[in-house]
């Protein structure tokens, strides 16, 4: 394995570990001593490829959001019809808050920080405007072949995440208020017939 190699892979295993540390202990709570036990690497090779805990902050909240944009692109791309890429967009972000609740947990984390950082302020606007841009992509795609009512597609697509964000963050603070799967094929329903021409 190359050195470039090596570094990307021990970079990842400690944005890893620090994730895991974040779910455990909270953004406030963790240590970089837990990162380095978690990681199975000292605090030294920590600051050798981050400079602080901020940077390495920086780099948790790009893979988590960034994890879940790949997952969202690849499986809309199974799909050339618009209904199905819509279905697809609300089922994945509904799956991913249900399958992978740390990185919810590590975002919702950060959501506790913007008022503090700009950078993470800005960091998490960029990444709902991709998420924002996905869906406003697939509904101006849907309208333009007939298939969807027209609708402003940026704000539609802020209403879904909404719905998803919403009843996701309800769910996760306590997952006995609603059966989770029930809510999100009703909400995906709810979503998918407001688009009806």
């Amino acid at each position: 394995m190359s050195k470039p190699d090596v570094a990307t892979e021990r970079k990842e295993q400690i944005v890893r570990a620090t994730v895991e540390c974040i779910t455990r202990h909270g953004y406030h709570n963790f240590s970089m001593q837990d990162v380095a036990k978690t990681a199975g690497v000292s605090k030294g090779i920590i600051h050798y490829y981050f400079l602080n805990k901020d940077e390495l902050m920086m780099c948790v909240l790009d893979k988590v959001a960034g994890d879940i944009e790949r997952i969202l692109l690849a499986q809309m791309e199974a799909s050339q019809d618009p209904w199905r890429k819509m279905e697809i967009f609300i089922e994945v972000c509904f799956d991913v808050v249900k399958n992978t609740k740390e990185y919810y947990q590590v975002n919702m984390d950060f959501w506790t920080q913007i008022n503090q950082k700009a950078e993470i302020r800005t960091i998490i606007a960029a990444h709902y405007s991709k998420f924002r841009e996905a869906a406003a992509r697939v509904l101006r795609e849907g309208m333009d072949k007939g298939s969807f009512r027209k609708v402003g597609a940026t704000e539609y697509a802020s209403f879904m995440i909404a719905v998803i964000d919403g009843l996701s963050l309800q769910w996760l603070f306590d997952d006995k208020v609603f059966d989770y799967n029930l809510m999100a094929k009703k909400a995906n329903a709810l979503i998918m017939s407001g688009l009806k021409p």
